[in-house]
């Protein structure tokens, strides 16, 4: 699909947006008044939990560099679940605004940006991939191309409630390429929504690691403290 085409959706999405959720200028967590460009507020915003670092993940040997937004907690925690659970995709332009930043200020260089894919059955479930809509608004803003590389081909537990090795075990051998030729030597960006102890985005950046991808960097909206 083009570039124009997809300015032209985006916009009509924005203007459907304005219908459902009119611009009075109030903080989508809290209702209290904000500015026009901003969709929380000063007082909301100080209280997220940023991060400065730059982490990794390394598991047999290898390893990937991440970045998050901030911890999975507080008024972050909040937008996250909005976005997955309750389908509030302002919510998500908060995110990827976050995410933008830090690509900016980390200078990340990439070719491409890819996201951690759902089964085709918590697809239809869900009705969209939050981690795909967190990548399509970043790409929309710093023109660079989403791709759709990555399968997930095992429908797993849900992440939640088990521990780390459990979680390792849970997301083995789950995701697979679709087309390895457009990955090889490139830089790719990873985007997700929360990492926790890291095995869902280990598992993706690994597959496109073995299909001869060149530098891959994991962005995520939030990061556990664990």
């Amino acid at each position: 699909m083009g570039n124009g085409i997809v300015k032209n959706l985006k916009f009509i999405w924005d203007c459907i947006l304005q219908v459902i959720y009119p611009t009075d200028e109030k903080c989508i967590l809290c209702a209290e008044d904000t500015n026009e460009d901003n969709l929380i507020c000063t007082e909301c915003e100080r209280s997220i939990k940023f991060c400065e670092d730059i982490f990794t993940i390394e598991q047999n040997n290898t390893r990937f560099r991440y970045y998050s937004i901030s911890y999975y907690s507080g008024n972050m925690m909040e937008l996250i679940l909005r976005l997955k659970y309750k389908s509030d995709f302002r919510a998500g332009e908060v995110i990827a605004k976050y995410m933008i930043d830090v690509i900016k200020s980390n200078d990340i260089q990439f070719d491409f940006i890819s996201y951690i894919p759902m089964t085709k059955t918590s697809m239809r479930k869900r009705g969209y991939n939050q981690s795909e809509y967190l990548a399509t608004v970043i790409s929309n803003e710093i023109n660079r191309p989403v791709i759709h590389c990555l399968d997930k081909i095992k429908q797993t537990k849900d992440q939640i409630g088990l521990n780390g090795i459990e979680r390792w075990n849970n997301v083995l051998n789950s995701f697979k390429i679709i087309d390895k030729n457009i990955i090889i030597n490139k830089k790719i960006l990873l985007v997700d929504d929360v990492l926790t102890t890291g095995a869902t985005a280990f598992s993706c950046a690994y597959e496109l690691l073995k299909c001869n991808a060149g530098e891959i960097t994991i962005l995520t909206g939030a990061k556990s403290r664990v």
